[in-house]
């Protein structure tokens, strides 16, 4: 099935929402009492992965009643989903995050949350304003937790199990796009998993900011990861995986800042394009990019890379992935009805 969405390579996938500034009622807190090691939670709550009828787990629905059945498993989980999903402000930034525990410990973002210690507004998907302080947060994979204030119970969801997060499955972006507001409840996007790894895990649920720091569920309404990262394309929607909470879950206890945000660049070519039954049409060309220097238009047909042939826009960027800023991308396009070769000098930039 030819998907003809618009996709792009470019520099890089960019933060939800700028680092919140530390504000002196941030700053000058009396720190909180040590806690306790006889914690509620004593690990990241995980459970399996659980059957699902066929409907639910087809990569592209075969039929209208698969479509159906997709549409009334949502329906059933929104509620619960919802009530889970909190909108947070830190200081002068703002996000949002899930409950993962009865007694109130709330994953998020560490690029929302900001640093250990800090005082927090949380809101719930009814109205209410909550008191918490967050705890610790890992840099290099963006990831954080916080605890609300009070002993609860507070409405929540489970982890899945980090093995059981697959490329293909359908999943359920949750958050407060454009900030938290009473007057609507948590927006709710629909997609699929599109790639994994030990890092991130990638969608195509369509992610704003005010997202950063909520929740990606699968359709047994489990928590499968955290917003993280969006770029230009529609497909470059970046989470942080449960096994960066799980792995980890003491030392977040603990309230520790821990790793170093990741300066990894990515190899970048900068085109927008759609999918050709020949590999990939140009439907644009990004000024000063390695694409615009090298020659490449508009309209260009790119039928075959490093000799090789391809099927699709995909196909392309994850031949780009495997290279590294300073490589030699050979391009062989049609244009016009006449080949043209063209090579490509990749450039660099900040991504997953």
């Amino acid at each position: 099935m030819r998907r003809g969405r618009l996709w792009a390579l470019l520099v890089a996938a960019v933060l939800f929402a700028e680092t919140p500034v530390l504000t002196a009622a941030d700053t000058q807190a009396p720190p909180p009492p040590p806690l306790p090691r006889d914690l509620p939670v004593v690990r990241a709550p995980v459970v399996a992965r659980p059957m699902q009828p066929d409907s639910l787990t087809r990569t592209v629905p075969r039929d209208v009643a698969d479509l159906l059945a997709i549409q009334k498993r949502v329906g059933e989980l929104v509620k619960n989903l919802s009530s889970a999903t909190v909108g947070l402000r830190i200081g002068n930034g703002a996000g949002s995050g899930v409950i993962v525990s009865a007694d109130g410990y709330v994953l998020s973002a560490a690029h929302v949350t900001g640093a250990p210690n800090r005082r927090v507004d949380v809101f719930m998907a009814d109205g209410r304003r909550l008191r918490g302080r967050t705890l610790g947060l890992n840099r290099t994979l963006d990831a954080s937790v916080l605890k609300i204030d009070g002993k609860g119970p507070f409405p929540f969801r489970s982890l899945a199990r980090p093995q059981d997060v697959r490329t293909g499955d359908w999943c359920l972006a949750l958050g407060h796009p454009g900030g938290f507001d009473r007057r609507r409840p948590p927006v709710v996007r629909l997609g699929r998993v599109i790639r994994t790894a030990n890092g991130f895990v990638q969608t195509d649920c369509t992610l704003v900011g005010g997202d950063s720091g909520g929740p990606l569920f699968d359709l047994a309404g489990n928590v499968i990861g955290i917003h993280s990262r969006i770029g230009a394309p529609t497909s470059w929607n970046f989470h942080v995986p449960v096994r960066a909470y799980t792995e980890s879950w003491v030392r977040f206890l603990d309230g520790k800042a821990f790793g170093q945000p990741s300066r990894d660049r990515k190899p970048v070519l900068g085109i927008n394009g759609t999918d050709h039954d020949k590999g990939c049409t140009v439907t644009g060309v990004n000024p000063n990019m390695p694409a615009a220097k090298a020659g490449v238009k508009p309209g260009d047909v790119i039928v075959r890379v490093d000799g090789k042939t391809f099927q699709g826009f995909d196909s392309l960027f994850n031949h780009i992935q495997n290279k590294k800023p300073g490589d030699k991308l050979r391009l062989l396009i049609q244009r016009n009805g006449k080949p043209v070769e063209i090579t490509v000098t990749l450039a660099g930039g900040r991504g997953p």
